[in-house]
């Protein structure tokens, strides 16, 4: 696979550094926005749960608005980010360990530190493919609300692949420099026997 050396103005390690941090920052935000909008989906009363459906209800069928969205598409929308909001936690969650595994492995310069994130990344764009097909599926495509979310996920998509990338190549940058490390210390053995 090809390897980048630079990620934009900067060294990939540089890159690794910038967006672990960045993940690190806001996953920890999000897990905070997370376990809220989980708490009070459940602590929310039934008469305030059809409270709420029916001011979204009110407010997408406005004048001048009118989506043409069904009371029960408003009930599976709100079903459905209560459950994104569960799995983003969780995800959320396993960015923190990966972005702090991510940054200690490049200050460190060890490579093995770098495959948390090779793995959770990849997690993170199958999660948001799949809420772009939910949200398709129950609004339909070019729907007002599932359109605008669908584009803030699809970017999500293209950061991930291109912070996959970065970490990618730098985790090859330093596979290769350990294994020219090892050769190295065993040819110096050889010539000192």
């Amino acid at each position: 696979m090809v390897v980048m050396e630079k990620c934009c103005c900067c060294r990939v390690r540089t890159a690794c550094l910038i967006f672990g941090g960045f993940a690190l920052f806001g996953s920890l935000i999000q897990v905070s926005n997370d376990a809220k909008d989980i708490y009070h989906n459940i602590t929310m009363s039934r008469q305030d749960q059809d409270l709420n459906l029916w001011e979204l209800y009110d407010l997408s069928n406005m004048d001048g608005l009118n989506m043409g969205t069904t009371k029960d598409e408003i009930r599976n929308f709100l079903m459905i980010a209560f459950y994104f909001s569960i799995a983003d936690l969780f995800l959320s969650i396993a960015i923190i360990v990966a972005a702090s595994f991510l940054i200690y492995g490049v200050l460190k310069e060890n490579s093995n530190y770098l495959v948390p994130t090779m793995i959770v990344w990849p997690l993170d764009l199958f999660v948001r493919i799949i809420f772009v097909l939910i949200h398709s599926i129950n609004l339909g495509f070019l729907h007002p609300i599932s359109l605008a979310l669908n584009i803030i996920l699809c970017c999500g998509v293209v950061f991930d692949i291109f912070i996959w990338l970065c970490v990618y190549s730098h985790w090859q940058q330093l596979k290769t420099e350990d294994q020219s490390d090892i050769q190295n210390k065993s040819e110096n053995a050889v010539s000192t026997v």
